[in-house]
C-alpha cells in the first residue's frame, strides 16, 4: 500500500469513529446529568431529588436543571458542581452530606467518646469492688460477751 492509501484508510476510520465518539460523549453527559441530579435536592420544598421532582409548575427544578446542564456543558467536575450548588443553595441542597474533615470528625468523635466513657465507667466500677474490712477486736469490757448474747436473743425475730 502506498502512503496515500494509508492516509485514506485512516481518514475513513476517523470519519466513521466521529459519530460514535459524539454518541458516547452525549451518553456520558446524560449519565452524569442523571447521576448528579440524583445527588441534589429540589429547593421547592417537595423533598424530592432534582432528577425526580415532577410536580406541576415547580418554580425551582427547571432553573436548577438548567444550571446543572450548563455546568456539565462547561465540563465542570462532579465535585465542582456539587460544591457550586452547595455554595449557592446551602448544605441542605445536597441529598447526602459531603465528607469534609469536619464531617469525618463529627462521625468519629461521638462513638469514640461513648466508648471511652464506657471504658472509664468500667474501670471505676472495678475499683469500687467491695473490699473485706477486718472486724475490730471485741472490747475488753467485763461481761461484754454476756451482754452481747442477751442483745442478740432479745432482738431475734
Amino acid at each position: 500500500m502506498t502512503g496515500r492509501g494509508v492516509a485514506r484508510r485512516a481518514l475513513r476510520s476517523l470519519l466513521l469513529c466521529l459519530p460514535l465518539a459524539a454518541a458516547l460523549g452525549a451518553s456520558d453527559t446524560a449519565a452524569r446529568f442523571d447521576r448528579d441530579s440524583h445527588q441534589i435536592m429540589c429547593e421547592c420544598g417537595c423533598n424530592e431529588l432534582l432528577g425526580e421532582c415532577n410536580h406541576m409548575d415547580c418554580p425551582d427544578s427547571p432553573v436548577m436543571r438548567a444550571e446543572l446542564s450548563a455546568s456539565l456543558a462547561r465540563g465542570d467536575s462532579d465535585d465542582a458542581i456539587l460544591h457550586q450548588f452547595q455554595g449557592q443553595y446551602g448544605p441542605a441542597v445536597l441529598a447526602a452530606p459531603r465528607f469534609t474533615p469536619f464531617n469525618h470528625l463529627a462521625w468519629i468523635v461521638p462513638p469514640l467518646v461513648l466508648m471511652l466513657g464506657i471504658g472509664a465507667t468500667l474501670l471505676i466500677v472495678r475499683k469500687w469492688r467491695m473490699v473485706a474490712v477486718p472486724m475490730p477486736p471485741a472490747p475488753n469490757i467485763p461481761d461484754f460477751s454476756s451482754a452481747r448474747d442477751r442483745v442478740r436473743r432479745e432482738t431475734q425475730l
